[in-house]
């Protein structure tokens, strides 16, 4: 089985506006994020946007690009959306986040592995929390029961054990067929009270699985100060 990349890339964030098009050493973060993808085994790259100006941006970088509704909830709607235009029914698909530069692309391909050899419907990937993490509430943690299943997921790393906590990383891997059954549930409490949409899928009984990720440098570019980080990241290389 094949699998296929999905990449979500919106300028409409709060924090950082027009985060996609912040160049980082020369190339915006979009294209940082599009050629570690490439680098990995998925047979097609798709970037999911609601921004013309990013479509543009796309066939500037050589990826190809899918033009979503701008009324969407969540990222997985909007996932949901894009594998309809694109006709992809059967496939696995890997959501790699659009503000991610340094991902691995052998994390890429882990986590599709680990959704197939499992015949699993979700999965995600986790690392090592650092020190300043621990009581970063905008750090998500996860806790994992024995083996590749999540027992739970919060930001306050009390809410179980606070030395088994992992930090979350935001890549998701997905059966598309169980993808349009999440999308079409309503949203949870715990999803609305933690603020965290894979609280859907364990509120309704679903298994997600998750894997260490290999890479080492795990920067997610939500702010001006992650920006500055991954700027010296590259200057340093």
């Amino acid at each position: 089985m094949t699998y296929k990349i999905i990449i979500p890339a919106r300028l409409g964030s709060t924090r950082l506006p027009n985060k996609p098009l912040k160049d980082i050493g020369g190339k915006t973060l979009l294209q940082r994020v599009v050629e570690q993808a490439k680098k990995s085994n998925a047979d097609s790259i798709y970037v999911a946007t609601d921004s013309e100006e990013i479509v543009k941006h796309c066939a500037k970088i050589d990826v190809e690009s899918v033009l979503t509704s701008k009324k969407h909830k969540t990222g997985s709607d909007r996932l949901a959306e894009a594998c309809n235009i694109l006709g992809i029914k059967e496939d696995l698909i890997i959501n790699v986040q659009g503000d991610e530069p340094f991902i691995e692309p052998k994390d890429i391909d882990n986590l599709y592995n680990l959704l197939a050899d499992l015949e699993a419907n979700m999965a995600t990937m986790y690392t090592d929390l650092d020190y300043e993490d621990r009581e970063d509430n905008n750090v998500v943690k996860l806790w994992m029961n024995d083996g590749s299943s999540v027992k739970d997921f919060s930001r306050n790393i009390d809410y179980l054990n606070p030395a088994y906590a992992k930090k979350h990383l935001g890549v998701y891997g997905y059966r598309v067929n169980f993808l349009h059954s999440f999308v079409a549930w309503e949203q949870s409490h715990n999803e609305l009270e933690r603020n965290l949409e894979q609280m859907r899928a364990m509120d309704n009984k679903e298994v997600i699985y998750a894997i260490k990720s290999d890479g080492s440098i795990h920067l997610g570019i939500d702010t001006p100060e992650d920006l500055l980080k991954a700027r010296e990241i590259i200057e340093n290389r």
